[in-house]
């Protein structure tokens, strides 16, 4: 096809460390068909994480309309413990079969369950159909960059997977707009049938540009580890869904014996996986240092940062607006100044990826990440959502802290993805794009559960008992009233501040996690063994 050059070979870059993406006889797609290939998988992706946001805004009109107003909980949860058992099984997939076909067949199952949701006649039906767009979107991020990893050269992949790695906060800005407009102008149904041309040319560009990226030799699949996978995550996250959305209490026999099951079910899945020489999730990489400094800065990270997003907007909704007119468009306007330096943070990552250190990057954007976390752990009851120099020149609030938590954050996409891809051996490449999606999915949807626990149950300690009833002039029992609702509030705003300091300490974690990162971006690639990105 026109529009490719061949890399030129070459010793191993040692400054890149490890092991490196290594193909022989490897054609880089460039000019047009790069566009249109690169064009393809951003659809994708963008359709993937749009859909969470655009569903999520519509869902309260959805389960009305449905008479069941009670199962957002279902509805979410389905879609998200699908996702995130998906997201290893596609990746193994795209190691062992052709990876431009297994995007495919993701794609096809998200769009499939797209319409089925569509034509949803009631809840249940609707909750399968999320599980079914949940198990699709899992091979968006894992197989969608290991394509990239595979038929881009190693340059313009730092800046693609940066790039690609914003699209969540692409998302996080659009979503709720696209959600309110489909539900005010159109039936609700449309938030499914909208991914179905977007999907449907996603699949078509993808289709005719790209060959089949068929590895040289097949390999097995672990299908007993993927029934294990399913079992443990289902359970965990079920379980966790229940005690944060549904008010289900620890102590629920439902509860424990979910955890029970995760927990016997995990137990045979890890020397399991460790055991076998081509396990479903390649825990033996987290053998090596670097992918295991990655892996655990995705997981705390994303299990931090991205639980805060719902956090703080609970927290400007209640404590800023109280829940008053106004708050719904004000916390959506506040999201923006996290999402938009989140997408400028991963896009700028991606550049400077082809100049400094991961170690350098990731470790600069964590620490960004923490100076904006520190900020916001200082807020107070009286603290507003803007302070403002001068009537003009921003300088304190509740949302200024959020710009460097998502620019910080965006810094440190494309290094933990791109410091492993160039880590393991080639035939590993999905599997290891594959594990660090996953342990952050993981970790934002563990985290995600456990803070908002954690919340409610610190404020459940902190809360003040109300006064005995006044039955002196409104001079008297104005004072108490006042006096206890103040005391109210402020036992609101420290148990968001508890959270968030943990929020600070974890991050801490990741920090130090992230000084075990070594190597940088090669220049080139050498050459081994491996399929032609535009092999027919």
């Amino acid at each position: 096809m026109s529009g490719a050059t061949s890399p030129s070979p070459g010793a191993p870059d040692a400054s890149a460390g490890g092991h490196h993406a290594q193909w022989e006889n490897v054609t880089w797609l460039t000019g047009a068909a790069a566009a249109f290939a690169a064009t393809g998988i951003f659809l994708s992706l963008l359709m993937g994480a749009l859909d969470q946001f655009v569903v999520l805004n519509a869902l309260p009109n959805i389960v009305t309309e449905l008479g069941q107003p009670n199962g957002i909980t279902f509805v979410v949860s389905a879609y998200l413990i699908t996702s995130t058992v998906a997201t290893p099984v596609f990746a193994r997939l795209s190691d062992i079969g052709s990876r431009r076909n297994i995007f495919l067949i993701g794609m096809g199952i998200f769009i499939g369950g797209s319409i089925l949701a569509g034509f949803s006649q009631n809840l249940n039906e609707l909750i399968l159909f999320r599980g079914i767009q949940g198990f699709g979107s899992g091979c968006f991020f894992p197989v969608g960059i290991s394509i990239i990893a595979v038929a881009f050269s190693p340059e313009r992949r730092a800046r693609l997977t940066g790039a690609f790695s914003g699209v969540f906060g692409i998302a996080t800005v659009a979503g709720p707009f696209l959600g309110d407009y489909i539900v005010v102008h159109t039936t609700w149904r449309w938030v499914f049938y909208i991914n179905i041309p977007i999907g449907v040319l996603g699949m078509l560009v993808i289709g005719t540009t790209l060959g089949a990226l068929r590895p040289a030799k097949r390999e097995s699949f672990d299908l007993f580890g993927a029934g294990l996978l399913a079992g443990w995550v289902g359970a965990l996250m079920f379980a966790l869904f229940q005690v944060s959305d549904a008010g289900w209490a620890w102590t629920d026999p439902r509860i424990l014996g979910l955890l029970v099951a995760a927990v016997a079910l995990f137990a045979v899945f890890v020397p399991l996986e460790l055991r076998l020489e081509k396990p479903l999730v390649p825990l033996r990489l987290l053998r090596d240092r670097v992918v295991a400094a990655s892996s655990t800065v995705s997981a705390l990270t994303r299990g931090t940062v991205f639980p805060l997003l719902t956090l703080i907007s609970v927290y400007v909704g209640i404590v800023i607006y109280h829940g008053g007119a106004g708050s719904a468009d004000a916390v959506r306007n506040m999201l923006y100044f996290l999402a938009i330096p989140l997408v400028f943070g991963a896009l700028v990552g991606g550049q400077f990826l082809t100049r400094v250190s991961y170690r350098t990057l990731v470790t600069g954007g964590i620490a960004i990440t923490i100076a904006g976390l520190i900020f916001l752990t200082q807020v107070q009851a009286s603290t507003p959502l803007w302070t403002f120099w001068h009537g003009f020149l921003p300088v304190g609030g509740v949302i200024l802290p959020l710009m460097p938590i998502g620019f910080g954050l965006g810094l440190t996409f494309g290094a933990t993805t791109i410091s492993v891809q160039f880590r393991v051996p080639p035939k590993d490449v999905g599997q290891a794009t594959g594990l660090i999606q996953f342990l952050g999915t993981l970790g934002a949807a563990v985290g995600l559960s456990l803070f908002s626990v954690a919340q409610s149950w610190r404020f459940g300690v902190l809360k003040p008992s109300p006064p005995p009833p006044c039955l002196g002039t409104p001079n008297v029992c104005g004072p108490i009233a006042a006096g206890y609702n103040q005391a109210l509030l402020n036992a609101v705003v420290t148990s968001y501040v508890n959270v968030f300091t943990v929020m600070l300490v974890l991050c801490g974690v990741a920090l130090v996690a992230s000084l075990f990162l070594s190597g940088r971006l090669p220049k080139t690639a050498p050459s081994a063994s491996g399929p032609s990105p535009v092999e027919s």
